[in-house]
């Protein structure tokens, strides 16, 4: 329950504390049963991070997801007027490249990254401030899953609450992502689709506990005589025992065992997971064959652009809310955070060649700047076109080596 009587929300988890049946129904919660009446078939139970994070297409895709981003440079640029163009800030701030002290910005890329994706906040402290921007350079990231909101009923007045302790706002950097219009908090995957998630982690379980059992089915047991309870629970349990084992099972005189047919097949085992793999890959935006999942036949081409596609479409979408709160919230007005992402879209080596010599040729751009987009140093002036041999000075073995 809520301290002193506030109420309380934790960001990202879809659950908030409603008194009414109306409330629920509006927040999308299943309504108030009556215990007059008949209760129905219960839904699976929500999923949790541990539920969801072991199923390997869930996992797969997650990592996925994280590692495009935290895998990714990021740096900060301003515009030019002179020149008309965004320029690269010579002195990269500290939040881009030693945000955590205690870790590194690859690390913390990618917690940021798994806290959009499952929670749809991330959530850290300011630490320190940083004299490139006159701003919090080095921050304490926070667990987004043990954050909750307090606020109070007469004043209105929001405070962020962890492990008992109040956070004021004003020390925080809050990322959300997923969140509608007028609200203050995203939300994750794990919310959107807890249900399904939980579903697919009950099929699991149920598909587990069906080949521990050496997929063997169900029996009906008859007995010749009535039976005690204690007498049918230790048939029961000898069944069990015996479907784990594989070993045989010897019956009294008399009683009759007729096994329930089934089979892994009409059983649709096969076939729900992989329907819940897909869903999986649909939840996350992840491509099927990525998730080892059977696709359409993809040529180097094709998978290219799928990749370009999964960047641009997927991956930005959890990328995108965190450059842009740190541009807001960490920058000096006029410069901004982008991530370097011509590095995972660049096209194949012969068609980027092609389109360079031709940027080259038509002077959209010089060689120096085509290879700067090739990670190479300028070229000297030696070794540029139209230079002959005799103008290339003779290097001694120091100055060659």
């Amino acid at each position: 329950m809520a301290r002193d009587g506030l109420s309380k929300y934790r960001p990202g988890s879809g659950v908030r504390l409603y008194s009414s049946t109306r409330a629920r129904h509006r927040a999308g919660l299943s309504p108030l049963l009556d215990p007059s009446t008949l209760t129905p078939l219960a839904p699976p139970p929500w999923a949790t991070e541990a539920d969801a994070m072991s199923l390997p297409p869930f996992g797969r895709g997650v990592a996925l997801l994280a590692n495009g981003i935290a895998g990714t440079e990021w740096y900060a640029r301003r515009w030019d007027p002179d020149v008309g163009i965004w320029q690269r800030v010579a002195d990269t701030p500290n939040i881009l490249t030693d945000p955590v002290p205690w870790s590194t910005a690859w690390h913390y890329k990618w917690g940021a990254a798994e806290d959009l994706i499952l929670y749809g906040n991330h959530f850290a402290r300011y630490l320190f401030d940083d004299f490139r921007t006159a701003r919090p350079g080095v921050v304490e990231p926070l667990p987004a899953d043990q954050l909750w909101l307090q606020v109070n009923p007469a004043s209105r007045a929001a405070t962020l609450v962890l492990n008992g302790d109040d956070v004021p706002w004003s020390d925080v950097l809050h990322v959300s992502s997923g969140n509608r219009s007028g609200e203050l908090f995203g939300r994750g995957v794990l919310a959107q689709y807890a249900e399904t998630l939980g579903g697919y982690v009950a099929a699991e379980r149920h598909a587990g506990a069906y080949f521990y059992g050496g997929a063997l089915p169900p029996a009906i047991l008859q007995s010749p005589t009535a039976v005690t309870q204690a007498q049918a629970e230790q048939l029961k349990a000898s069944w069990r025992q015996m479907t784990s084992t594989r070993e045989p099972v010897v019956l009294p005189t008399g009683y009759i065992l007729t096994p329930l047919v089934s089979n892994a097949e009409t059983a649709q085992l096969v076939q729900s997971r992989t329907w819940d793999a897909q869903l999986v890959s649909m939840m996350l935006g992840v491509p099927s064959w990525k998730l080892g999942l059977p696709g359409p036949s993809m040529t180097y081409q094709n998978v290219e652009t799928a990749d370009i596609d999964f960047v641009r479409d997927d991956v930005d979408r959890f990328a995108a809310p965190l450059v842009h709160a740190i541009t807001k919230w960490l920058m000096p007005l006029g410069t901004e955070v982008v991530f370097d992402w011509a590095g995972r879209m660049r096209m194949d080596q012969k068609g980027l060649a092609d389109i360079l010599t031709t940027y080259v040729g038509a002077s959209i751009v010089t060689i120096d700047e085509a290879r700067a987009s090739l990670s190479r140093p300028p070229m000297d002036a030696a070794t540029q076109p139209g230079t002959t041999p005799q103008d290339v000075p003779e290097l001694t073995p120091m100055e060659a080596t």
